[in-house]
């Protein structure tokens, strides 16, 4: 356990914070940087836990690989397994092996692969044997991960007759399939786009030099930060407006937290200036639902009606993130009300109590993050496990250091 303690006057300068390299990006190139044999190395590759696990899981020959706790790297891995015609056993940790890949399996069973289940079925671990392609058509017809459509996605160019994918009308986190296909682009890989379908003819991906930007869904913790505190600006190195990253939406509400940003080629400034945060603060997620924790630490701590939608996915990520955030709210006598697809925050933390109070982060890195930012109510916050940083943002508490004192507890 750990505490954490604002010095306030630490926050009268402007504040230099190294974010970390998009983990989303980088976890995409390294697939596709392999399928097209690519002797260019990828730059400022992200050194968070996911990215490094599957820069293993790619190098490795072994007949059994641990995933560890990486969602993206089995999904991803598992498909490029399926397309070198690779046989390989998938096994994770406990936390793993509760998130579904039923829906990847069902798919690329649809084009031909064998692969049976070693525990619950639906779930991790999981065997992928010696298969055959007998098809190139892949249908959902219900919403699934946008990792899955990814997935398959990159392994399209590269099977010998395409691929076709159809999903449903209203599919969720497409924004993530948005990046997926313009890296896939910037590769010189054609996608040919409709309202349920996506198409892909069989072509070579074409190796480029790629630097990985800066990571906006790490954005959110310091622009939390300015608002909940207040005060201060925050210079976030490497981050880019490149219409990439679906996060980067942020920057057209952050106005809603009282927070402006100045723009640069290198750097991002964001500065808490002196308007008001908004009386109520209502978002669609359904494209971005990794800002969902975050903006109900945010509106929690500020005391605004905060009402976020579009959260189906997140039953099923690292933990429950919708009840468990609602769980640690409650601990400060803030009301949540939640169902599977919504969070509703009113009432404001309970200050008086806020350092008697030991938050839980239940192995999950955006809990540990969005949490922490409560240290900017200027009160002394205590904090569980703080180590599960490590799988998008191994050197936040670093970066938190330079304007919090953090002790063991």
């Amino acid at each position: 356990m750990i505490q954490l303690q604002l010095v306030d006057e630490r926050l009268l300068d402007v504040v230099k914070i190294q974010l970390p390299a998009s983990k989303s990006i980088s976890n995409r190139l390294l697939i596709i940087n392999k399928i097209a044999q690519s002797n260019f190395s990828i730059d400022n590759l992200s050194d968070a836990d996911d990215t490094q696990i599957l820069k293993q899981l790619i190098e490795s020959d072994s007949k059994e690989v641990n995933c560890g706790l990486g969602g993206t790297s089995i999904r991803f891995f598992l498909a490029y397994c399926y397309l070198i015609n690779r046989e390989v056993i998938l096994i994770g940790e406990d936390a793993l092996n509760k998130r579904p890949i039923g829906p990847l399996v069902d798919a690329l069973r649809q084009l031909g692969a064998s692969i049976d289940y070693l525990g619950n079925e639906g779930f991790p671990p999981i065997h992928l044997k010696q298969s055959e392609k007998k098809s190139n058509e892949v249908r959902f017809d219900s919403n699934i991960s946008s990792q899955f459509v990814s997935a398959l996605l990159m392994i399209g160019p590269a099977l010998l007759n395409g691929l076709v994918i159809h999903l449903p009308i209203d599919q969720v986190s497409y924004s993530y399939i948005n990046m997926t296909i313009s890296l896939m682009r910037k590769y010189g890989i054609e996608v040919a786009l409709e309202k349920d379908k996506i198409s892909i003819r069989p072509q070579n991906y074409i190796p480029i030099p790629y630097r990985v930007s800066s990571d906006w869904s790490a954005a959110i913790f310091w622009i939390g930060f300015l608002s909940i505190a207040g005060k201060g600006q925050f210079l976030l190195k490497d981050l880019k407006v490149e219409k990439l990253q679906g996060d980067e939406a942020m920057l057209s509400w952050i106005t809603d937290l009282g927070v402006t940003a100045r723009i640069s080629e290198e750097v991002i400034v964001f500065e808490k200036n002196q308007m008001p945060v908004k009386n109520e603060l209502h978002f669609d997620l359904i494209n971005n639902p990794d800002l969902a924790q975050p903006l109900a630490v945010i509106g929690a701590a500020l005391g605004i009606k905060t009402i976020l939608t579009g959260l189906s996915t997140l039953k099923h990520k690292e933990t429950d993130r919708i009840n468990s955030i609602a769980i640690e709210l409650r601990k400060c006598d803030v009301n949540c009300l939640i169902n599977d697809d919504a969070i509703e925050i009113t009432g404001k933390v309970n200050k008086a109590n806020l350092s008697n109070i030991v938050f839980d982060t239940y192995n999950d890195h955006r809990m540990a993050m969005s949490l922490a930012m409560l240290s900017a109510t200027g009160v002394a916050i205590n904090l569980n496990n703080p180590e599960v940083v490590s799988k998008s943002y191994p050197q936040f508490f670093e970066e938190l250091k330079k304007f919090c004192v953090i002790t063991d507890q």
